[in-house]
C-alpha cells in the first residue's frame, strides 16, 4: 500500500558529510537498526553502499538516500561520500537538506575533508551538528576533537554529550542541555549523577553550552554577563532556535559500529533540529509547486531516477511540471520513497519532503521544475569543476556507439564530471585520477565496454611574428578545361587577439572582384593548419595585391587553392611562433603550505600575480600557468596541502610559448625563424 504525505513540520532532511572512512554509512545503517528497519543481508553497508564499486573499495561513492520514520516523525537521511575525488554529490544535495551531520571520528579528530565540507554548508545557510564517532575505541580523545573543533569553527561550537566510558566501551552519556545520564545501550535516563571524575569536564561543558546558548538570545545574554544562570528548560527552549539559525553547532557522542548513542542523535534529530518549514529556505512553501533534482540514479530495471526535494507546493502521483531548463512538460507517473535501492511508493509530498521519480526525461541534477505558469530565480549549489583532464575513447570502434550513451548517463549521475567545453566531446574534466578509475568501472558495468584515457589535448595556435609575402600558383593545362588561378599575398602580425584581417589590395583588374573571395577562402582554409603543430594560425592580416587569372581555366576551386598555396608559402617566411594556453589560478591555501605551493606553480612556470590574507589562517593566491603544465595539477595540489587547499582554474588567453618548448613540441627540430 502506498504511503501518505507527511506534514511539512514532521519531516527532517539531514545530509551526513565528513572525510572518508569516519564510519558515515555505517552511521546511517545503524539509524536505520535504532528505527527499527533491518537492513538486507550482506557484509559492510549494504543499504547505503550497493554498488560494486562501493563494495569493492568498501566506501561511499555517491549520495545514497534513506527515508524512515523515528518518533512518528519522517527522517530523510542522504549519505554522502567523503573522498576528495568524490564529493561532486555534496554541493547538489545542500539545497535538498536542512540540516548537515559532521561525522568526525574521535581517533583521528578533525580531517581535510570536514573543513571543506563545513565551508560548503556555510555558504548555503545550512544549520550542522557535530557527531564523535568511535568514542568506544582506545584512542579516541574527545576532548581533543571538541577543542579542535573550537578552534577551527569558533565558540559556537556547543558540546551537548559527554562520553562515560568503562570496560565494555561506551557506557553512557552525560546530556549536558538536559542535566541526566544516558545509559547506553539501553538508553534509559537517571538523573544527574556524572562520575566524581567527570564531575569538572561536566561543568565546563555545560559552561560552554550555556556560553554557546545565550549569545542567540540578547535578555539571556545580559543576564548571563550579570552572573544569572539560566535554567535547564530555559536553555533548551532556546536551543532548537539557535541550531536553525546557525547561532551554534552542537556535538553529540556515540559508536555507530554497536549503534550507541544512535537513538539519542536520532531523538536529537527529531526534537532539536528544524523540520524544512522552521529552516532557513529559498522559497514560501505555500507558493506554486518547485521541486529541485538533488541527484539522478540509474537503476537496471526502472531506469533513470530523479530525487526531487518540493521547495514549495504540494506533489502528486500523475501532476504535470515544467522543466525550466528545457521548458518540457513532464508527468510524474510514480513516486516513491528511495531506502538505498528500495523503492517505497507513495501517493504524494508536501513542501519540504523529498520524493523520487521514475522515467523523467532530460531532468538532471541541478533541475528545477514547476508548476505551469512559474518561474523561479533560484541557482542552486554546484559541484565544482574537474580540472584532471583527459580523453576518453572506446578501444573499438564497435563500442564508440556505447561508449556514447554510457557517457551520458555518467555525466546524469555524477555532476562532477565536467564536459569540456572546447573538446570534441570525448574530453572530460574530473576531480583526480581515482575519479576516472571510478568511472571507466561504472562505465565497464553498465555498457560492458573497455575505455582508453589519455592526456586531454592543448589547444595550441600559431602566428607569425614577421611580415612575409607569398605566391600560390594553381595552374594545370593538360588539354580541355583546365585550373588556373595565381596570387600574391602579404602577411603581418596582428596584436594579440584580433584574429584575422583581409585585405583586397587588386587593381587593374588583375584578378575578377568575383574571384577574390575564393581566395579569402582558401587562406582561411590553409590558416586552420599552421606550420609548427598543425595547429590554427591567428592574429593575421592578408593583403591580397596581385595575381593573373585566365578567362577560360580560372575558376572558383583554382583561386582557393592558389590561396592556399600563397598563404603556405608566406607563413613559413614569416618566423611562425606557438602560442600556448595561459590559464588563471585562484588558490586558497591553508599559510603553513604556502609556500611550498608556490613553489610548485614556478616549477610548473606559474607566475603569481598576487596574495590576500583571508584571516582564518589561510592565503589565497591568484597565478597564471600554461595549461599544458596543469594536466596533474589539481591531485598534486591536493596532496600538497593535505587536502585542505581549495582551487579554481580558467582559461584566459594564449601567448607566445617559449622557445624550449616550442623546441620539445617540434620532437628536438629546430624552429623555424624566418
Amino acid at each position: 500500500m502506498a504511503a501518505c504525505a507527511v506534514p511539512t513540520e514532521r519531516v527532517r532532511n539531514v545530509l551526513v558529510i565528513g572525510h572518508t572512512a569516519t564510519g558515515k554509512s555505517t552511521l546511517v545503517e545503524a539509524m536505520l537498526a535504532a528505527a527499527g528497519h533491518t537492513a538486507p543481508h550482506g557484509a559492510g553497508c549494504p543499504t547505503v553502499d550497493h554498488e560494486p564499486e562501493e563494495r569493492a573499495r568498501g566506501h561511499s561513492l555517491s549520495l545514497a538516500a534513506v527515508a524512515f520514520t523515528f518518533d512518528e516523525v519522517k527522517l530523510n537521511v542522504l549519505d554522502a561520500p567523503g573522498g576528495a575525488e568524490v564529493l561532486g554529490d555534496v554541493h547538489p544535495a545542500l539545497l535538498a537538506a536542512d540540516a548537515a551531520v559532521l561525522v568526525i571520528d574521535a581517533t583521528v579528530g578533525l580531517q581535510p575533508q570536514d573543513e571543506q565540507l563545513w565551508r560548503a554548508c556555510a555558504e548555503q545557510g545550512l544549520p550542522r551538528v557535530v557527531f564523535l564517532n568511535r568514542l568506544d575505541r582506545e584512542r579516541a580523545d574527545h576532548d581533543r576533537c571538541l577543542a579542535d573543533l573550537r578552534a577551527r569553527f569558533g565558540d559556537r561550537v556547543a558540546p551537548v554529550q559527554l562520553p562515560v566510558t568503562g570496560p565494555g566501551g561506551l557506557t553512557a552519556l552525560v546530556d549536558v542541555l538536559h542535566g541526566c545520564v544516558v545509559e547506553l545501550p539501553s538508553g534509559q535516563r537517571r538523573s544527574w549523577e556524572v562520575p566524581p571524575e567527570l564531575e569538572a569536564t561536566a561543568a565546563a561543558h555545560r559552561e560552554a553550552l550555556i556560553e554557546a546558548v545565550v549569545e542567540n538570545d540578547d535578555a539571556l545574554l545580559e543576564a548571563y554577563l550579570e552572573g544569572e544562570l539560566p535554567a535547564p528548560e530555559v536553555v533548551a527552549s532556546v536551543f532548537a532556535h539557535g541550531i536553525a539559525e546557525g547561532g551554534f553547532f552542537p556535538v553529540l557522542c556515540g559508536s555507530a559500529i554497536d549503534g550507541r548513542g544512535v537513538a539519542e542523535l536520532l531523538r536529537f534529530l527529531v526534537e532539536e533540529c528544524p523540520s524544512p518549514a522552521e529552516a532557513p529556505h529559498p522559497l514560501p512553501h505555500d507558493g506554486p509547486t518547485v521541486a529541485y533534482v538533488a541527484k539522478t540514479f540509474s537503476d537496471q530495471y526502472v531506469g533513470r531516477i530523479n530525487l526531487l526535494r518540493v521547495l514549495s507546493g504540494e506533489l502528486h502521483v500523475d501532476d504535470e511540471l515544467t522543466v525550466q531548463r528545457t521548458g518540457q512538460r513532464q508527468r510524474l507517473h510514480q513516486l516513491f520513497c528511495l531506502r538505498g535501492r528500495e523503492q517505497l511508493p507513495t501517493t504524494g509530498v508536501e513542501a519540504g519532503d523529498l520524493i523520487a521519480v521514475a522515467k523523467l526525461d532530460d531532468v538532471r541534477t541541478g533541475d528545477l521544475l514547476v508548476a505551469e505558469g512559474a518561474r523561479v530565480e533560484l541557482t542552486p549549489p554546484s559541484a565544482p569543476p574537474g580540472y584532471h583532464r583527459v580523453t576518453l575513447r572506446a578501444i573499438t570502434a564497435r563500442d564508440d556507439d556505447k561508449l556514447t550513451g554510457a557517457l551520458r548517463r555518467a555525466l546524469e549521475e555524477d555532476p562532477a564530471i565536467t564536459p569540456d567545453p572546447g573538446g570534441d566531446g570525448r574530453v572530460f574534466g574530473f576531480q583526480g585520477p581515482i575519479h576516472v578509475e571510478v568511472t571507466l568501472e561504472r562505465l565497464r558495468r553498465w555498457a560492458g565496454i573497455e575505455v582508453e584515457v589519455d592526456d586531454a589535448p592543448i589547444a595550441y595556435l600559431e602566428t607569425i611574428t614577421a611580415a612575409a609575402a607569398g605566391l600560390g600558383k594553381h595552374v594545370k593545362q593538360t588539354g580541355g578545361h583546365g585550373q588556373y588561378g595565381v596570387a600574391h599575398i602579404e602577411l603581418t602580425p596582428l596584436p594579440r587577439g584580433e584574429g584575422f584581417r583581409f585585405e583586397d589590395a587588386i587593381v587593374g583588374g588583375a584578378i575578377p572582384s568575383s574571384l577574390i573571395p575564393s581566395v579569402e577562402k582558401g587562406v582561411r582554409e590553409a590558416m586552420r593548419t599552421g606550420p609548427l603543430l598543425g595547429a590554427p594560425v591567428v592574429d593575421v592580416a592578408v593583403r591580397l595585391f596581385d595575381g593573373k587569372h585566365h578567362s577560360v581555366d580560372s575558376s572558383d576551386a583554382a583561386f582557393q587553392m592558389a590561396g592556399i598555396l600563397a598563404f603556405r608559402a608566406a607563413v613559413a617566411e614569416a618566423t611562425p611562433v606557438l602560442l600556448e594556453p595561459i590559464a588563471t589560478l585562484e588558490l586558497t591555501v591553508p599559510d603553513e603550505h604556502t609556500g611550498t605551493v608556490m613553489a610548485e606553480l614556478s616549477a610548473r612556470r606559474g607566475r603569481i600575480a598576487g596574495t590576500d590574507t583571508t584571516g582564518d589562517g589561510r592565503t589565497v593566491v591568484r597565478a597564471a600557468a600554461p595549461e599544458a603544465e596543469l594536466a596533474t595539477f589539481a591531485a598534486r595540489y591536493r596532496a600538497l596541502t593535505g587536502g585542505r587547499g581549495e582551487l579554481t582554474m580558467a582559461f584566459s588567453h594564449h601567448e607566445e610559448a617559449p622557445e624550449h618548448v616550442t623546441r620539445n613540441l617540434l620532437g628536438g627540430q629546430v624552429v623555424p625563424t624566418g
